[in-house]
């Protein structure tokens, strides 16, 4: 009795971090840069940025992950655009990392990506899509231009609201775009709240040497 193949699933049609980790398939040993990243990720490349440079300014040192503003500036002015997939300048598209550093770091964070990808799936697609995604360029904007701002919060809570809707343009889930959209409004108002906050500070501290 013969068993039938299971299918192989593209790339795009795979869970997210498969997705990656096919990626890395066959490049033991070798460089990996963010320009092959984005150019296998197809149409889901969007998504992908989204969540590696919100990641970036959500975890990293604070100055640090401000500099993850202005890419994902330029990233939310493309979604406006309605580009269809990302364009990476070519300075950042020449960014190399060894794959097995890549598979090794993807590896140590799935358990935890595992989590968001349980929870999301292709649906509702939708909302993902057309006017959605141009939405979403400008919920970014937002969120990067409070990434760039100094202070405590201008860079954590915005981080993580980008990188929940990378997830759910990556995964085309429409549901998940509901709840991005709605964590985005909280946390530009905490990243902003909290930078008013700092300048109100220094405004005082500062006049009390005039």
């Amino acid at each position: 009795m013969s068993v039938e193949a299971e299918p192989v699933r593209k790339p795009e049609d795979a869970p997210l971090v498969e997705a990656m980790l096919h990626l890395l398939d066959g490049k033991t040993g070798q460089q990996v840069t963010l320009g092959e990243f984005v150019d296998g990720m197809g149409s889901r490349g969007f998504g992908f940025v989204l969540i590696v440079f919100g990641l970036l300014a959500a975890i990293s040192l604070p100055g640090v992950g401000s500099l993850m503003g202005a890419p994902l500036i330029l990233f939310a002015l493309q979604l406006m655009g309605g580009l269809k997939r990302p364009w990476v300048p070519g300075f950042l598209a020449r960014r190399s990392i060894s794959a097995d550093n890549a598979k090794k770091t993807i590896e140590r964070g799935h358990r935890w990506l595992k989590k968001i990808e349980i929870f999301a799936k292709p649906r509702v697609s939708w909302l993902t899509e057309g006017l959605i995604q141009r939405l979403v360029g400008l919920f970014c904007l937002l969120l990067s231009a409070v990434i760039l701002m100094p202070g405590p919060f201008t860079n954590n809570p915005p981080g993580m609201a980008i990188t929940l809707l990378g997830f759910a343009l990556a995964e085309r889930d429409g549901i998940l775009m509901l709840i991005a959209l709605a964590a985005s409004v909280v946390a530009f108002v905490l990243g902003l709240s909290a930078f008013i906050a700092v300048a109100i500070a220094l405004w005082v501290w500062a006049s009390g040497y005039f």
